[in-house]
């Protein structure tokens, strides 16, 4: 038996004959499970089946739909194949499915895996790594953070040191987690504020130009002057003016009237 790499999750599956004999496997699992490997076993035709672990060396948050191809080469036709589907978050037993199926020589079976939660181990008082709780803090957990009870390794999806409550990272506004398990666009903070809608190229944006000014907001990708942004001036096109001047006279962010006399100090035209 071999075991090729996890396929991507939308790759297009060869025609039923390309691979020979073989099956086609279809992962399903709940995303909480911040599953970050598989390892499989099973059985064919009496024979245990050689083990595999996938990916080879973990380095991503797995998704439901992943795929992976079992080449069964010398299993006869109508062969029962029994496999063994370990869901791993790190080096914990997560979740487990089995499936059935039968051999066709010649082609390849498509045959789909559910993996459902590992039954909580008993718990003994004081809660670990591994053991939910009804908290969002986890203790013994100093590189990851606590999602549903569970300590799950930091990453994008979920941001966070030291076992507190995880953090999901706006991808538009950030592109890592830090090792400090805070979200983070480029070298610095992730791109939070009225002034910018965006981390691009590591730097963080407001459409594609750098941060806003002041008396700007960041609006559909485009710097304006906006009541929000000018609340004691008034705009012309997309400058906050003061609002105390004859010509240009106004508050609130309105758009700057010329006054025929004055402005007066409540920056109204008479």
């Amino acid at each position: 038996m071999a075991v090729l790499a996890l396929l991507a999750a939308s790759a297009c599956q060869d025609a039923a004959r390309a691979a020979g004999t073989a099956l086609y496997v279809t992962t399903e699992f709940d995303p909480l499970l911040q599953l970050t490997q598989f390892r499989m076993s099973g059985r064919v035709d009496g024979g245990d089946l050689r083990p595999a672990l996938l990916p080879e060396h973990p380095g991503r948050i797995l998704q439901s739909g992943e795929t992976f191809r079992v080449l069964l080469p010398d299993a006869p036709d109508g062969a029962r194949v029994t496999l063994r589907l370990e869901g791993m978050r790190g080096s914990e037993l997560a979740a487990l499915g089995t499936v059935d199926a039968a051999v066709r020589e010649g082609y390849e079976v498509d045959v789909q895996v559910r993996l459902a939660p590992w039954p909580e181990r008993p718990d003994a008082g004081t809660p670990d790594s591994g053991t939910p709780d009804a908290s969002t803090f986890c203790v013994s957990c100093p590189d990851g953070c606590c999602r549903n009870g569970y300590c799950v390794p930091r990453t994008f999806q979920s941001c966070g040191v030291g076992g507190v409550d995880c953090t999901v990272c706006d991808g538009a506004r950030a592109n890592a987690c830090s090792a400090l398990g805070t979200c983070t666009c480029g070298g610095g903070p992730a791109c939070t504020g009225t002034h910018v809608d965006r981390c691009a190229d590591g730097q963080c944006k407001c459409g594609g130009s750098g941060p806003c000014g002041a008396g700007q907001e960041c609006v559909n990708g485009e710097c304006r002057c906006t009541p929000g942004s000018c609340p004691d001036g008034c705009c012309v096109g997309s400058t906050c003016e003061p609002g105390n001047e004859q010509s240009k006279c106004g508050t609130a962010g309105q758009a700057c009237q010329q006054c025929r006399r004055e402005c007066t100090a409540e920056r109204v035209c008479r």
